[in-house]
């Protein structure tokens, strides 16, 4: 299995709120915000009870296009760097925090890539041969956090290619960074429906084109590498709610098109290389979580749609000799994953659905002795489906079609695994 790509925290200027500590090498022994050591914690509280709105409507005929639309309700971000440090952080998100693209475009021949992202509370620390300890609690509880881009090309050709990725996160958290110590705990809660959706309408695309639509109602990520350490507690609970993730796309003649809807109630993400690896994990799903794609063209090469619904994940990956995960997962709302494909004639197409209730993997360094202690709690009684369903080659004909559903109440995987394969 490929090791897990550092996350990356970009945009740390133009933050609502930011704080930082750095030293030069020569310093950096003394240098300290709010060092832990000495019983001080950095402290920010955010309350969001307005509504949050952004929106872009375009009528262009252009070479390129190129559109980032960034919507979010409470956000905080920072960094650490040759230092130690440590922040408390409380976020409470009441309001509605919505994002809305729509494009009208006529021809773009270099090719044309659409980003919108929103999230209800935010929290980014990089971390740079530091030891950094973090206090983040999250709430979620206001009408919606939601986030669409709908790409209308009507007659036109969108000739170079390119992607469209919508997202819609309650609660995140990111931290991490090179040669790191990251300590403490995230707690996260949301109740609120999470929504995203990409829709796009082209007659011709003759190069590889991408959609993608990610709903989750609690993320926390922790990636760190080199000579790194993590010991975290994680708990997230999404309340009776509703998260959902669709992609709808109609392409009359694709050459290299793939369309994917993801949908999470709680997901927890850490990686760790160079050092030992505590994660304690706790997470509950009520809520309904639901992954659709629907992809249709007239005439395709090679064409992919899939969709995957997940109440709770849990992935602790450490390439490096020790993992200690405590896992505790419990889901009662219904997962669905439906993905469907439509295509008259063409070369190649793959369809694909997965839906699980609660879902956990680990793993640890094959050669460096690596050794993994688990102990793994999944209960699940919620409704899990995974549905597929395929229409291709109806007039002229196709090459291939791949289909595979996966539904799974609870899955859990530990092993070893070689560093980057």
């Amino acid at each position: 299995m490929a090791r897990h790509a550092p996350i990356r925290l970009a945009g740390m200027i133009a933050a609502t709120a930011t704080f930082a500590a750095a030293a030069t090498e020569a310093s950096a022994q003394q240098a300290a915000v709010c060092d832990p050591l000495t019983g001080a914690a950095c402290s920010s509280s955010q309350i969001q009870t307005g509504d949050v709105l952004s929106s872009v409507n375009l009528d262009v005929a252009v070479g390129q296009l190129q559109v980032s639309v960034e919507t979010q309700g409470n956000v905080l971000r920072g960094g650490v760097e040759g230092a130690s440090g440590a922040m408390i952080s409380r976020q409470d998100n009441r309001g509605l925090v919505r994002g809305d693209v729509v494009v009208a475009v006529f021809g773009a021949e270099n090719g044309a890539a659409v980003d919108t992202h929103v999230r209800g509370n935010n929290f980014e620390a990089y971390t740079g041969d530091a030891v950094f300890t973090v206090d983040a609690a999250q709430v979620a509880a206001g009408p919606a956090v939601q986030a669409s881009t709908d790409i209308q090309a009507g007659d036109s050709a969108i000739t170079g290619g390119g992607y469209v990725s919508t997202s819609a996160t309650a609660n995140n958290v990111a931290v991490g960074g090179p040669r790191s110590q990251v300590l403490g705990a995230i707690d996260q809660t949301a109740q609120t429906t999470v929504f995203s959706e990409t829709v796009a309408d082209i007659r011709y695309v003759p190069a590889t084109a991408s959609f993608s639509s990610r709903a989750t109602a609690n993320s926390a990520q922790a990636g760190t590498t080199g000579s790194s350490h993590q010991d975290l507690s994680i708990r997230q609970e999404n309340r009776p709610s509703t998260t959902v993730a669709q992609t709808d796309v109609y392409i009359d003649n694709a050459w290299d098109v793939s369309a994917d809807a993801q949908a999470r109630g709680n997901y927890a993400n850490a990686g760790n290389e160079g050092g030992s690896m505590v994660i304690r994990a706790d997470q509950s799903n009520a809520g309904r979580v639901r992954a659709e794609t629907r992809l249709r063209t007239d005439l395709y090469g090679a064409a992919v749609a899939s969709a995957r619904a997940v109440a709770n994940e849990t992935v602790a990956g450490n390439d490096d000799i020790y993992l200690s995960l405590d896992n505790t997962q419990i889901n009662t709302g219904g997962v669905e994953a439906v993905a469907t494909f439509q295509g008259n004639t063409g070369y190649d197409a793959y369809v694909g659905a997965d839906a699980i209730g609660n879902a956990v993997s680990g793993y640890v360094c094959s050669t460096c002795g690596g050794e993994v202690n688990v102990a793994n709690t999944q209960v699940n009684s919620g409704d899990v489906s995974a549905v597929v369903n395929v229409g291709a080659g109806r007039t002229g004909g196709s090459r291939a079609a791949v289909v595979g559903a996966n539904a799974a109440g609870n899955s859990a995987t530990f092993y070893v695994s070689r560093p980057g394969g």
